[in-house]
């Protein structure tokens, strides 16, 4: 039994990387097919961006339910059917004849998909993992890299020979031979499949059997007490400010490129680049944490992140835009892979499902408001350059919100 040769946990997290390398894959392959929304559906830059910012506050308002439902079904069954929901809604998305159509399918029923399929991987992780988790999320989470490189840039290639149709229709394939593999490989707790949890639990025991109990024995959600905390709601500000920029960046920076004069295939190539970067600091920056402290390590990462968005508004030159994309893709990489094991750390694995779809809801705030709002301001003043300013400023305030709340719990 592979569980008595290998500890199941990282089986676990390959499985949860393929499941972020399609999720983020298919969602910041968007930016690719912006202009041709615009032209195939005849809106404005603000308006499309409406369907990214849907679709990414959807996938943390629906990680809340999803939260519930992993404690009642079972991580599995809640991955199957997130599985099957955000897959149609891309074959769908490829049929639209609207952008009604398109706002449905990609930005609604894809989106409920991703929610479930986001909490699924991310806080499943901590209660597997305690040592090393790090590590661990930063592996699995490292799949937002790997999808930001494999699905833009094949994205862009399809759209040019096939159409974005047919693009879109690859995306599908791809998504669901990703979905197949997570669902098949992942294992609801370490004694489904004999797993020995001692390896990373000093008491022998994960969360799941502990603390957290597994499923359908609960008779509370999540802690009331911890989500109204002066600690857990300075964290989840941190987090509507620092996704602000991440989501700038990813819906606009193939057409901010092209603005600026830096061109489109140089934007495309800044995105490949963010990946590249995110996914390789995710393998790195985890185990560092692990070394050197976890709260720690995020903070510099949010700092890392403001001073590349600084980098990116005001670079003189393509040399040094591609510099500050890459030090972006790093500090972003940096907080990405920290987030799961943030929240664990400072509140505890007790109703973690919950209270990490509940933190996630920051992101829903922050991808809801920042790209249309980048898009707007660029329509009323011609630039992007005070929306980037704006969203730099706002991740010296987060991470300051974050060394505020560890100081407190």
């Amino acid at each position: 039994m592979i569980a008595k040769r290998i500890y199941y946990g990282w089986i676990i997290v390959a499985a949860a990387l393929l499941a972020t390398t399609a999720v983020y894959g298919t969602s910041y392959a968007f930016g690719v097919f912006y202009d041709v929304f615009i032209e195939e559906f005849d809106v404005s830059r603000s308006v499309l961006a409406a369907v990214f910012g849907f679709q990414t506050a959807l996938i943390y308002v629906v990680g809340v339910a999803a939260g519930s439902a992993i404690d009642r079904y079972g991580q599995r069954a809640v991955a199957a059917v997130s599985s099957l929901l955000f897959v149609t809604g891309l074959v769908w998305a490829a049929l639209s004849r609207s952008y009604l159509e398109l706002l449905f399918a990609y930005g609604l029923l894809s989106a409920i998909g991703m929610g479930g399929l986001f909490v699924v991987s991310f806080a499943t992780i901590p209660l597997w993992f305690e040592s090393r988790r790090g590590t661990a999320s930063g592996i699995a989470s490292a799949g937002l890299g790997i999808g930001m490189v494999v699905f833009p840039l094949g994205a862009d290639l399809l759209i040019s020979s096939v159409g974005w149709r047919r693009a879109m229709f690859g995306i599908a394939v791809l998504s669901t031979v990703l979905c197949v593999v997570f669902t098949a490989f992942f294992a609801n707790r370490p004694s489904d499949v004999g797993a020995d949890a001692s390896v990373e639990f000093d008491g022998g025991e994960s969360p799941f059997e502990t603390a957290q109990g597994y499923p359908g024995d609960r008779t509370s959600l999540t802690s009331n007490e911890t989500i109204t905390s002066v600690p857990f709601l300075l964290v989840f500000l941190s987090w509507v400010l620092l996704s602000a920029p991440i989501y700038i960046v990813i819906s606009h920076i193939v057409s901010y490129a092209t603005i600026i004069g830096i061109g489109r295939s140089e934007g495309v190539l800044a995105l490949t680049a963010i990946g590249v970067t995110a996914t390789l600091a995710r393998f790195g920056i985890g185990a560092l944490a692990d070394r050197i402290g976890r709260t720690r390590t995020f903070i510099a990462s949010t700092y890392l992140l403001g001073a590349a968005m600084l980098g990116i508004t005001f670079a003189p030159i393509p040399a040094v835009f591609l510099g500050a994309i890459v030090c972006f893709g790093v500090a972003y990489g940096g907080c990405g892979s920290l987030f799961s094991p943030l929240v664990a750390d400072l509140f505890g694995h007790d109703d973690l499902n919950t209270s990490f779809a509940v933190m996630s809801l920051a992101f829903a705030v922050g991808g809801l408001s920042a790209p249309p709002l980048a898009g707007l301001w660029f329509e009323i003043t011609g630039s992007y350059t005070g929306s980037f300013l704006v969203a730099s400023l706002g991740t010296i305030v987060g991470a300051g919100c974050v060394t505020a709340a560890s100081r407190l719990v």
